[in-house]
């Protein structure tokens, strides 16, 4: 194996989250002996309108103002301490985290270099000057000493953004460092209580310790919504400058901000919010409501009586309010939200009967639009809305940008956009009704604009985002996330999920809108006029295959056909025992279509079809059922081809020149296989569910990582290619499990020659043989380890061709001729017949497939 003389070193720190921890558990201890309780004190600790002697299970009554006193300045600072030391465990935490996925994006991308190191030079150690670049001529047709040189040089750029990116990594540690550390000098300041709040490690616990020092309100205050009212007629004149901050307004504050933080645990609990936060948070809007209207609140905010600071964060504070309050399951609901902001998300809705004008003549409208993000700008991205809320959101989103895209940008931006999409995305039951069509827990009484859902749907992916996707992709990654879930309602909704997504994705008219979006991309030196949503949302793409990866039992094993010449159509119901999806030929073709119309999820595609049928060639070999176990590989590789055809002549269509796609896709096919391991899991265990294999097969020790699956050159569907690359299957089945069998190969001359053209690789306790070493008289034992070479391209390249090939196919299909296969059943059978059962049935499906694919094309043909 290559290897490259570039290091990554990032700088490390020297604290680790499991040696902070227990400091916590420590301080609570101390909480605990102090206040004489043995019980679990966050409850309390947390619940609004408890006072410190509620707490406390000594009887202090009678002390004295000062000792009194002591007792709460201790149990405050105890609190503090635990929660600034939760605080640094998670900082830690982030650092370390982000450090590891730098050392993974390293190790896949070295992976993914030396993979394509030419042969010539495996096995050497490319440095800044070795090998040298040849000369100009050589240049011009390549060569590998120069292909090693733009290998170096690719890496090199990979490395130092990498660098880059973790000296941010530990500079930000240290930013954090210099704020524990000035929190822990300074103390339970109403700025650093504040912090905790905000960042969710505290709600109520400090205003009920010390109430007269961090709220100044009575002790027994309550959340009512007589007091929402006042809290908003305080602090109207704050917000438009009236009168300048100061205790009172970050007392007000405070209150609000804690009812954020409980609606945030309340929301992870899966509890309501039951000590009148909503009651208060109901009046509290409404008030606000009355005089200027909620919505326009970061209008009144501008201006330089806040710092940018300061409005972010009243503005956060009040998007965090409205999000709790448009939760049903906190006790709220969409109804509950300020009419202003109703209003706001439904202007790109049509009235009835009329169409949409020309947004830039509506300027107040584009502004209160860009108003309606700012409101949500700074909420806290771990609070999610209620399904109304974010339901019509991610609608009112959709239809914005379907009808106007950028041509109010300078109203309404991209990143105005973004926000509202990522705060509407967040709710997996409002994704699901915007992927599907059909609700899933709704609130009942909401005008849900039903029929502008694939509007909006087209309006969102076919926008061109500057993140390439990356916010958009909430709204379609549960998919693939939730399916290995051990929650059912998780894995049922997500499963649901793909089908109705399946069918909204391959209606005819979606499909024509999202393969021909009008987005123009210059590629290659080629101009699309017309490109695919997938070739310029890159990381929407990426989403689309990993719901592929994680539904690929369902593409591989539908049926073609119904009966006879009738086909398989449409999308079934989502079938939860065995994780599958009944889904016609056509609408997995377009589904794959979309994929390739990305070169880098093109190549991700090319590489899961080819872990599916490694991993399903050895399940076949474990159980030898080849009606259940080998009729996805060759039902796969169809559709590829066939998805390949397709976005090759819409590509030629656009360009007017022809465009072969099989060979547009290859380097990216080889960039990709750095990333092969990451897909075994979730392949293997879409194939190991949908056939119902057993805990202990093959498969699960393919996953568990006991056995690895090895990336293979891309080859496409010739009956050599098959034969050869099943046979190399067997022999490497056989290897792994059942090596003494090889015993029966008749003739050393099999081994030497598969030896020689680097089709496998023989050690004895574990030094490496050569053919010479393969006479009449070797034994494999205990002793021998064998390693199938089951990428024919890695071969020696005498035996990648002609004469070389033969040789090496010969010496396999006499291998198989000698061998017995037993399944886990106990039957044996030649290793010859195992190989053509396989090669049967993938040639059979793989027919079927094309013959589908030729007919309707035929079909077609008739009809222009």
């Amino acid at each position: 194996m290559a290897s490259f003389q570039l290091l990554f070193a990032p700088r490390t720190i020297s604290a680790h989250e499991s040696q902070i921890r227990p400091h916590i558990e420590q301080f609570n201890a101390l909480k605990q002996r102090l206040l004489g309780r043995a019980d679990n004190l966050e409850i309390s600790f947390e619940s609004a309108g408890t006072h410190f002697t509620d707490l406390i299970a000594w009887d202090i009554t009678s002390l004295g103002a000062e000792d009194y006193q002591l007792w709460v300045d201790s149990t405050g600072a105890l609190e503090f301490a635990a929660d600034t030391t939760e605080m640094w465990a998670d900082y830690v935490k982030e650092f370390w985290d982000t450090n590891d996925d730098l050392w993974d994006e390293w190790d896949a991308a070295v992976a993914a270099k030396v993979a394509e190191v030419p042969e010539e030079y495996q096995g050497e150690t490319i440095t800044a000057d070795y090998p040298a670049r040849e000369n100009r001529l050589e240049s011009i047709f390549g060569g590998d000493a120069n292909k090693c040189r733009d290998l170096y040089d690719e890496l090199q750029e990979k490395l130092d953004d990498i660098n880059e990116r973790a000296q941010a990594n530990y500079d930000k540690h240290q930013e954090h460092a210099a704020e524990i550390g000035g929190m822990l000098e300074q103390g339970a300041t109403d700025v650093n209580v504040q912090r905790l709040i905000d960042g969710g490690y505290s709600t109520w616990s400090y205003s009920n310790i010390d109430p007269e020092r961090y709220l100044e309100l009575e002790s027994d205050f309550e959340l009512t919504p007589e007091s929402g009212r006042n809290a908003a007629e305080e602090l109207e004149p704050y917000f438009s400058g009236e009168k300048p901050l100061d205790d009172r307004y970050h007392e007000l504050m405070l209150v609000l901000a804690m009812v954020g933080t409980n609606a945030r645990n309340a929301q992870n609990d899966g509890s309501e919010l039951e000590n009148g936060e909503i009651e208060f948070l109901d009046a509290f809007y409404d008030r606000l409501e009355q005089d200027q209207g909620v919505i326009d609140i970061p209008r009144v905010m501008e201006g330089d009586h806040l710092t940018d600071e300061e409005r972010e964060h009243a503005l956060g504070v009040l998007g965090d309010g409205l999000l709790a309050l448009s939760d049903p399951n906190l006790g709220g609901g969409y109804e509950n939200l300020p009419q202003s902001v109703r209003n706001a998300i439904d202007i790109p809705f049509p009235a009835d009967g009329e169409t949409q004008g020309d947004l830039t003549t509506h300027e107040g409208d584009a502004r209160t639009y860009a108003l309606l993000s700012e409101l949500f700008a700074h909420a806290s991205d771990d609070l999610e809305g209620g399904y109304g809320l974010s339901t019509n959101l991610a609608l009112s989103a959709g239809m914005y940008m379907g009808y106007w895209g950028d041509s109010s940008a300078h109203w309404v931006s991209e990143r105005d956009l973004g926000i509202l999409v990522d705060v509407a995305t967040r709710n997996k039951d409002a994704n699901y009704f915007m992927l599907t069509g059909d609700h899933l827990n709704p609130e009942i009484g909401v005008d849900y604009h039903e029929d502008d859902r694939t509007t909006a749907i087209e309006g969102l992916f076919t926008y061109e985002w500057g993140d390439y996707g990356t916010t958009v992709r909430q709204l379609t990654d549960w998919l693939a996330e939730d399916i290995n879930s051990d929650d059912y309602q998780e894995v049922s909704r997500a499963g649901r999920g793909f089908a109705g997504f399946m069918e909204t994705m391959t209606d005819p008219d979606m499909y024509e809108s999202l393969i021909n979006t009008g987005v123009h991309i210059g590629e290659g030196g080629n101009d699309y006029q017309n490109a695919s949503f997938t070739h310029f949302n890159t990381e929407l793409a990426n989403s689309l295959a990993d719901i592929f990866d994680a539904h690929i039992y369902s593409f591989a094993t539908s049926d073609i056909w119904e009966h006879s010449d009738v086909p398989v159509e449409g999308v079934g119901r989502y079938e939860y025992d065995i994780r599958f999806v009944r889904m016609g030929p056509e609408e997995r073709a377009m589904y794959m279509q979309y994929l390739v119309g990305n070169d880098e999820t093109a190549g991700r595609l090319v590489n899961s079809v080819d872990v599916y049928q490694q991993l399903e060639a050895m399940a076949f070999l474990e159980s030898g059922q080849d009606e259940n176990t080998a009729r996805g590989a060759g039902t796969l590789q169809g559709l590829l081809e066939e998805a390949l055809r397709r976005d090759s002549q819409d590509r030629t269509d656009d360009l007017g020149e022809q465009v072969d796609r099989n060979k547009e896709i290859a380097g990216f096919v080889v960039d990709e296989l750095g990333s092969q391991s990451e897909k075994i899991p979730v392949i293997g265990a879409a194939l190991s569910q949908g056939m119902g294999l057993a805990s202990d097969s093959i498969v699960d020790a393919i996953i568990d990582g006991e056995f690895e699956v090895s990336p293979r050159d891309t080859t496409y569907s010739s009956p050599e290619n098959i034969e050869r690359n099943f046979s190399l299957e067997a022999l490497d089945y056989l290897a792994r499990n059942n090596p003494d069998e090889l015993n029966n190969v008749v003739r050393p001359d099999e081994f030497q020659t598969l030896v020689e053209g680097g089709g496998i690789v023989i050690e004895r306790n574990g030094e490496i043989l050569g053919a010479d070493d393969i006479n009449e008289d070797f034994v494999i034992d205990s002793s021998v380890t064998i390693t199938v070479e089951k990428n024919p391209g890695a071969w020696e390249s005498s035996a990648q061709r002609d004469g070389g090939l033969d040789d090496m196919d010969a010496a396999l299909g006499r291998t198989m001729d000698d061998v017995e296969i037993t399944t886990s059943d106990g039957r044996s059978k030649p290793g010859n017949d195992r190989v053509q059962d396989f090669v049967r049935s993938y040639n059979d499906l793989y027919g079927e497939t094309n013959d589908f694919f030729n007919l309707q094309g035929e079909e077609e043909g008739e009809e222009e």
